[in-house]
């Protein structure tokens, strides 16, 4: 196949023009092997996690592929695997060679289909004037989509043999001569641009970019504007019930803003930060049922492994129960999301801390957000080492959550304000 065929060791060249392998005929005897078209899918995840592990994932037929990623285009196959299925998550691959690599890539999240791409590929071979192979070329195009809608790029790549390094050298000479380039984006890349996607990083801890003299209204504002349009990227995939992720990132920022509005006080009025707050602690509350299912179903294999086989039959009625109860919460969590309430809800938030919408006068809103934050993690750190002298073999499990609470809302400050630590 055409798209494997793009291995590091020759030369690639992007071509300018459409002309075909018939214009080295001038100077070579060329012989026409095949012409292959294949419909190439590519799979990444949400957080494009093969792309930044330095691999792509593309399946042709039902045959995946996992190959190195080099500057956007296609290394070397590391593994491949052939089904008949669909495959989502790491584990539905059946191969020790594919569920290792991806494991880590991967992690809980779900594949997605990114783009489609038709290939093909002439494959030739170069002869001299006593008719030896000189030379071995693999032509292509990719065009977007299953049926090559619109031609987005052409290449080709020149495999040198053991002894002719000179002439695939005269190769790239007479192919650059006519516009060829040594250098431009890969078939891949020409792919995702014309979907208009690009590999992005995606994080749960952004930059707010705060100094210490930012005033403090307008530093949680940004931070509660940021956090909030992580957790909106996030419905979609909660909506599409594609991973379990989704949802659990969608709660963190909801908590998070939560978090910032009662750690940092007096930035809003009293009255208005409390009715944020409930606003927030709603919608997260809305999805609580479907995320405790969630995290029991993740940890069955677990479950299952601390049980004497004789007693596991008892244990997989239970968690067949909690998987059909999942579907109903699905549906109910999904109804909530989408219903107008909810809706209301987003908007209001939106507003809350929108740098626009003018809220009333309060205590710290105009102070700079430095000191003031450096005083509440100077005190949240005494609270902290005040419950930790009291913690011994006899402390009530009620009082290591408190120290658990208390370590946590110390990590979010930092977390939120880094930029002012470092």
């Amino acid at each position: 196949m055409g798209v494997r065929s793009q291995r590091i060791d020759g030369v690639r060249l992007v071509l300018t023009g459409a002309y075909g392998p018939e214009s080295l005929q001038e100077e070579w005897d060329v012989e026409f092997h095949r012409q292959q078209k294949r419909t190439v899918t590519f799979w990444d995840t949400f957080e494009w996690g093969i792309w930044f592990g330095g691999h792509v994932l593309y399946s042709c037929g039902n045959v995946y592929h996992l190959s190195t990623l080099d500057e956007g285009w296609l290394g070397a196959v590391v593994c491949e695997e052939e089904s008949d299925d669909k495959l989502r998550f790491w584990g539905d691959f059946k191969t020790v060679a594919m569920r290792a690599s991806l494991e880590g890539m991967l992690g809980l999240r779900g594949l997605n289909a990114l783009v489609e791409g038709s290939f093909d590929v002439c494959v030739c071979e170069l002869r001299n004037a006593i008719g030896k192979i000189v030379c071995r070329l693999e032509w292509s195009s990719v065009s977007s989509g299953k049926h090559g809608e619109k031609e987005l790029l052409h290449f080709c790549q020149i495999r040198p043999l053991l002894g002719y390094k000179a002439e695939s050298t005269r190769v790239v000479k007479h192919l650059t001569s006519r516009g060829a380039t040594t250098s431009g984006k890969g078939p891949l890349e020409a792919l995702l641009l014309h979907a208009k996607l690009e590999p992005e990083r995606y994080t749960l801890k952004p930059s707010f970019g705060l100094t210490p003299e930012t005033p403090a209204r307008e530093a949680i504002g940004r931070i509660g504007r940021t956090i909030m349009e992580i957790a909106n990227r996030n419905v979609p995939g909660i909506l599409k019930d594609h991973d379990t992720e989704f949802l659990h990132d969608y709660r963190i920022c909801l908590r998070k803003i939560r978090s910032v509005l009662s750690l940092v006080k007096d930035v809003y009025p009293v009255d208005e930060t409390e009715r944020m707050r409930k606003i927030l602690g709603d919608l997260a509350r809305q999805t609580n049922r479907l995320r405790d299912l969630d995290v029991y179903l993740l940890a069955r294999d677990e479950y299952f492994g601390l049980l004497h086989p004789e007693l596991r039959p008892a244990l997989k009625g239970m968690f067949e129960d909690y998987a059909a109860e999942r579907e109903v919460e699905v549906r109910h969590t999904i109804a909530n999301m989408c219903s107008r309430a909810t809706r209301q809800k987003y908007r209001k938030i939106e507003e809350f801390f929108s740098e626009e919408t003018p809220h009333k006068p309060s205590i710290a809103a105009d102070l700079p957000v430095g000191p003031l934050v450096f005083r509440c993690i100077y005190k949240r750190y005494r609270k902290i080492h005040r419950i930790a002298l009291g913690i011994g073999a006899e402390t009530s499990d009620e009082m290591v959550h408190e120290l658990r609470i208390e370590c946590k809302k110390l990590r979010y400050l930092l977390e939120f304000f880094s930029e002012l630590i470092a």
